[in-house]
């Protein structure tokens, strides 16, 4: 049993699979990037919104009149405080969020939907991005947030699943785009813990978080669709065949690519750092 599972994942993490999976649903990102693309919330209204969540967020104790930014960083340490590491779920946003709840597991890509739920439920306006190391035979993949914060009068990015946010020299906190220039520019990476939650890889941020990782938008525009796909047929069909079935609707999520042109980066490969480069490239800083 344990060789046949070992033989499934293979097959399910075969590097032509990915090259498929985007190529079918990436583009590039306009000329001029507009602060406005791809925002979860411009697409999206609280219809949406199962009637669970509603159960769930009085828990968290948002102060309505906090900033936007005080409210995520609640959001991210309720996320992280009630569940436990385990595999990706995927599925209908309430079966995801119950499984999380129940400790049985939620990777990177969940902790971000349950996060734009969350932020569209409590005025905050979000956005979800992802970001790889190459798109052939790909090291990692990983998923994070930006919300806009009123008091800051800016976009913040904020990586819920590892309990961080990021920063400049000069201690001002970064969007996703600046994060990204900032690294391609040479400079050290800085992260804030904004919780208790520490991530027992922490070693892994300047691998994921570099000069060479690409970024991309995950526009949500048919996020009402893909989650009545879910709720409808996850108990009857797998989850492959209802992903599947949602490209062929020409229903899926999109990936935005806003600093590199995806169609050259099928066969590019990118310098990885040593282990030497990686500590010497993160900047811890505690919370206050």
């Amino acid at each position: 049993m344990k060789f046949l599972n070992k033989i499934k994942k293979k097959m399910l993490r075969h590097p032509w699979l990915y090259i498929t999976r985007y190529a079918l649903i990436s583009k590039n990102g306009p000329k001029v990037y507009s602060d406005d693309l791809a925002r979860f919330d411009q697409f999206n209204d609280i219809s949406i919104i199962p009637e669970f969540f509603y159960k769930i967020n009085p828990q968290i104790n948002l102060q309505p009149q906090a900033d936007e930014l005080e409210k995520a960083k609640q959001i991210g340490q309720y996320l992280r405080s009630n569940t436990k590491p385990g595999p990706a779920i995927g599925l209908s946003p309430e079966t995801t969020l119950k499984k999380m709840l129940n400790g049985q597991g939620g990777v990177c890509s969940d902790f971000s939907k349950m996060f734009n739920l969350f932020c569209l439920m409590n005025d905050i306006s979000v956005k979800e991005w992802g970001c790889v190391d190459q798109l052939y035979q790909t090291q990692f993949g990983h998923s994070f947030n930006e919300i806009y914060s009123t008091a800051q009068q800016k976009w913040i990015a904020i990586d819920v699943h590892k309990g961080i946010l990021f920063e400049d020299k000069s201690g001002n906190y970064l969007s996703a785009m600046e994060l990204f220039l900032y690294l391609r520019a040479g400079n050290e990476l800085i992260v804030k813990h904004y919780s208790d939650y520490r991530s027992p890889k922490i070693e892994r941020l300047p691998f994921v978080y570099a000069t060479y990782t690409i970024p991309f938008l995950v526009d949500n525009r048919n996020f009402k669709f893909i989650s009545n796909c879910f709720r409808k047929n996850e108990k009857k069909h797998p989850k492959t065949l209802i992903d599947s079935w949602i490209i062929l609707s020409k229903k899926n999520q999109k990936f935005i690519f806003v600093l590199d042109n995806y169609k050259k980066l099928f066969f590019k490969n990118h310098p990885k750092p040593t282990a030497v480069t990686r500590n010497k490239t993160l900047l811890l800083i505690e919370p206050n």
